[in-house]
């Protein structure tokens, strides 16, 4: 018979991040789950996490593998951005750190604001990307995608985080920043993300044996 510890453990689910506001989001998103997440430091996580790669899966990708590798548990990671038509896509994949070290989100947005203002006032249509990536001791990785779509404005409202303000929904009709939770959630490309990653059975964990 497997142990209550035992079960515990089974179901612990890491979110490989170091953004509160995305820790917020997977737990939310997931309560239905049978998965308790945890974030880095409650896991006993003390390691840096590496964006290496130049797309949305690589990136993700990393993060959720060397987390899973090291506490040989589930981690599940993603990696979002914002995409801005008339910038062909930029910053993308570079959305938290085309602004250098040491930027935090009201500098970005401010600084991506500015440049479609210079460089194309009249287009502002833009999308926010999500990947997110599972990772499991003994198993291939899943990712799954997710997007949606909206208008760059002049920031309104004060939550989310990263470009949330000036994220004109094309579904809500609010920004991200003036969102309630229960809305975000609804329309979000992390929430699509992982609905998608749920739709694939992969976050239903299978009784095993004791």
């Amino acid at each position: 018979m497997t142990s209550a510890g035992a079960d515990d453990a089974r179901r612990t689910l890491v979110a490989a991040t170091n953004n509160e506001g995305k820790l917020r989001e997977f737990r939310r998103l997931l309560a239905a789950h049978p998965w308790r997440v945890v974030g880095l430091a409650e896991a006993g996580w003390n390691g840096h996490l590496d964006e290496p790669g130049d797309t949305y899966v690589e990136n993700a990708l990393a993060k959720a593998a060397i987390v899973s590798a090291a506490l040989t548990l589930p981690a599940i990671a993603d990696d979002s951005g914002i995409e801005v038509d008339a910038l062909r896509g930029w910053p993308g994949p570079r959305s938290a750190r085309w602004l250098g070290e040491g930027a935090g989100d009201a500098d970005r947005l401010a600084a991506l604001i500015a440049e479609v203002d210079r460089l194309s006032p009249d287009d502002r249509r833009v999308r926010y990307v999500c990947v997110v990536a599972l990772c499991r001791p003994g198993a291939q990785p899943v990712t799954a995608r997710g997007e949606c779509l909206g208008v760059l404005v002049a920031p309104r409202g004060s939550r989310g985080f990263g470009y949330d303000p000036a994220f004109l929904s094309d579904d809500l009709g609010l920004t991200f920043g003036e969102a309630e939770d229960a809305a975000k959630d609804g329309a979000s490309h992390r929430a699509r993300a992982l609905a998608r990653l749920m739709e694939s059975g992969v976050l239903d964990p299978a009784p095993e044996a004791g």
